[in-house]
This record gives C-alpha cells, sequence and structure tokens, in this order.
C-alpha cells in the first residue's frame, strides 16, 4: 500500500503501470512474494531484446513494424504462451496480474501491461489503445503503425477487423470514430483493470469487496469524483455510514456541476441525520430538501433507517 501511495505520487517515475499491477494484486495475495513476479517480467524483456535483434540481422538495421509485432509474437503468446482466456472470461484471476502470470491467462488489458512493460524496456514506442469493451495496442516505428490485439496473441487487425470488434460491443450500427482509438495513460489502465475486478465483484453480489476496490483506485486517483461517488454509494449500501458521508464529501469537493451538488448535499444531510440518529419523521418538512425527480443517467442512492435489505433482496 505504501509502494502504491509512493507510486501515485510520483516518486517511482521509472515504475512501469504492469510493476503498479502486481501490488495492486498483492493486496489479495499478501502471502506471495512479489520478486519472483517482478523477475518474470524481466525475463520477458530478455527475450524480447533478443528477439529484436535476432530481427535486425546482421547489417544492424532497425526493424520494421511487423517485425517487431511478429517479435512480440514470438515472444509473449509464443515462447512464454500467454494468452487471452475464453473460456473462464469472467474469472477475477484474470485481471489480477499475479494470477495472470501464474496461468498465463488473462482479459487484454492484463496481458496488455505486459506488452506495454516489455516494450518500454526495450525502447519500443507502444501506447494502450481504450478501445470500447476490448483493450488494444498500438505499436509504432518509422512513421508505420499497427494495432495489436494482446487478448489474441498479439494479432495485428486491420480496419476490417476492428469495424467487426467494434460491432460486437456496440451493435451492428456502430462506426469507427477517432474517439475510439483514444490513448491510455498508465493510470487509465490501471482503473480499467480494477474496474474489471470491481464489475464481477458487483454482479456476484460482493458489495464490500467492490468498494475496497474503489479504495484502492482512489489510491491511484484521488481527484476522480466518480469514483467517490461510487464508493459514497456503495458504503451507504452497506450502511457505512461514516465512510459514506466522507466519501460524498470528497466528491462534492472536486464535482461542481450543480445537479450533482444538490442531490449529493441532500444524501449528505440525511447520513449526518442517520449518523446522529435522527429519524427521518423528526425532521421538520420545511427543512428537508425538494424532491426531484429522478434521472435515467443517474445512480439513485436510496438511504433507509433499517440496516439490512428485506429478505430476498438482492443488492444491485
Amino acid at each position: 500500500m505504501d509502494w502504491l501511495k509512493s507510486y501515485a505520487a510520483g516518486n517511482y517515475p521509472d515504475a512501469s503501470a504492469a510493476e503498479a499491477a502486481l501490488y495492486l494484486a498483492s493486496l489479495d495475495k499478501p502471502e506471495r512474494d512479489i520478486s519472483p513476479y517482478l523477475a518474470r517480467l524481466d525475463d520477458i524483456c530478455a527475450d524480447l531484446e533478443r528477439t529484436i535483434a535476432d530481427a535486425a540481422g546482421a547489417g544492424g538495421s532497425s526493424p520494421r513494424v511487423m517485425d517487431l509485432a511478429i517479435a512480440l509474437q514470438h515472444v509473449i503468446p509464443g515462447y512464454h504462451g500467454y494468452q487471452g482466456d475464453e473460456e473462464n472470461y469472467d474469472d477475477t484471476d484474470n485481471a489480477n496480474l499475479m494470477c495472470v502470470i501464474d496461468r498465463k491467462r488473462g482479459l487484454p488489458v492484463a496481458l496488455a501491461l505486459l506488452y506495454l512493460h516489455a516494450c518500454a524496456r526495450c525502447g519500443l514506442d507502444m501506447t494502450g489503445i481504450d478501445f470500447p469493451g476490448h483493450f488494444l495496442l498500438r505499436l509504432e516505428a518509422h512513421g508505420e503503425r499497427v494495432l495489436i490485439d494482446p487478448f489474441h496473441n498479439g494479432i495485428v487487425l486491420g480496419a476490417a477487423e476492428l469495424r467487426e470488434l467494434l460491432k460486437a460491443f456496440q451493435g451492428l450500427d456502430a462506426e469507427l470514430q477517432p474517439e475510439h482509438y483514444r490513448e491510455a495513460t498508465e493510470r487509465t489502465i490501471l482503473l480499467r483493470l480494477q474496474n474489471n475486478i470491481k464489475v464481477r465483484a458487483l454482479r456476484s453480489g460482493d458489495l464490500a469487496y467492490a468498494t475496497t476496490i474503489l479504495e484502492r483506485c482512489l489510491i491511484i486517483a484521488p481527484d476522480e469524483p466518480g469514483l467517490w461517488h461510487q464508493t459514497g454509494t456503495l458504503h451507504a449500501r452497506l450502511n457505512n455510514d461514516q465512510q459514506a458521508l466522507a466519501a460524498f464529501e470528497q466528491f462534492l469537493a472536486l464535482n461542481h456541476d450543480p445537479r450533482h451538488q444538490q442531490r449529493i448535499r441532500s444524501l449528505a444531510a440525511e447520513l449526518r441525520d442517520r449518523i446522529a440518529g435522527i429519524k427521518p419523521d423528526e425532521n421538520s418538512k420545511d427543512t428537508k430538501p425538494p424532491k426531484q425527480p429522478p434521472r435515467s443517467d443517474e445512480t439513485v442512492v436510496r438511504l433507509h433507517p433499517q440496516k439490512s435489505p428485506p429478505a430476498g433482496e438482492t443488492p444491485a
């Protein structure tokens, strides 16, 4: 946890997102030593460096972008055997980089971390692409660029494959747009990785673990108001009133949209009453905030005096 806080503060400028992901993974696997996993990353880098040197040939000419893409295919999915986990895609281990390295299976964004780490150490120009529904990589060299799918053995995707991939996630009417090629920062990649774990925890009804994941995200991105809002929402549903109030207050400090301000201030006031033991019927009608119609694009946070959901009700 201390390492992650220092990383988020910029104290490890040479650390990669893959290293940060290993430290995040270690929070769920505290019994494991992180050193062997860092050594596995070094092995990938060393093998890629040798493969690139072989591709350069005796003349020492710099490899073209397709030569580099093929070198990556030979090393990461080839020699080291890393592949996308199509059989157990929703397994949470696919987003834990320690488990990914052990099992050699993972989600696109988790596998992308291995490519990005190795390319950075070998001096290659690779960038994460925050493609809808399926994380991709862009490799550049000598004015040429290709898009690589880390989930499917590092294959190079052309326009037709990208269009097909987009339609699979956004519907048959979807067409490629410039925003689909948005570059992902290291922070974006780590948050996307953790979001995969959070979503799976919510699907299984484990609100406590989902809240823990959000709090880890806040170590990396403490200035993201959306994360504070989600954290406050889940704490409220878990009846952690103090934590929910603190999270909503942080959200209010970062988000100045009047619509959100009014709604969250109302929730914060109700939480303060709950903490103070004031029941709703003890409040004067004149002091209650005006009721606003629900918005379809907002998360509705319901706060109830009772401390547990009715029997048979599954929290969302």
